[in-house]
């Protein structure tokens, strides 16, 4: 169901904000968009996370502070929310980011700072 070329910012905007005042389901902005539903259930939260802003694409990886993989680590594995609560309480741009650091946490994986050059960040599991 994919396109060969990308959705726009400002069709993204439009679907999302469709969506929002309950205009239009994702189902049916999916297929006249024709990308998966997937991907405009993605782009719905990371509107929800990080504002209009979050869904500007750009060449460059989203950089995270150490002190946020942390508290974003310690809280959900203290239970005090959600993936898709937790990336929006700090701004992360995908669940699957978290999960990959909660892993690497809990698999005593080292997990590395963003342009650190591979600095530890933290290593001990639970």
């Amino acid at each position: 169901m994919g396109r060969k070329f990308s959705v726009s910012y400002e069709e993204r905007i439009d679907a999302i904000e469709k969506y929002l005042r309950h205009e239009n389901s994702l189902t049916h902005l999916a297929k006249q968009l024709k990308v998966s539903y997937w991907a405009v259930k993605r782009w719905l939260i990371t509107y929800q996370s990080l504002g209009p802003e979050g869904l500007i694409e750009t060449s460059k990886n989203m950089h995270y502070s150490p002190t946020l993989k942390e508290a974003a680590v310690m809280d959900y594995l203290a239970g005090t929310g959600s993936y898709r609560n937790l990336c929006k309480k700090y701004g992360i741009k995908s669940t699957c980011q978290l999960q990959d650091w909660v892993s690497k946490y809990n698999g005593h994986e080292e997990l590395k700072s963003s342009g650190t050059g591979g600095a530890p960040i933290m290593t001990k599991g639970r």
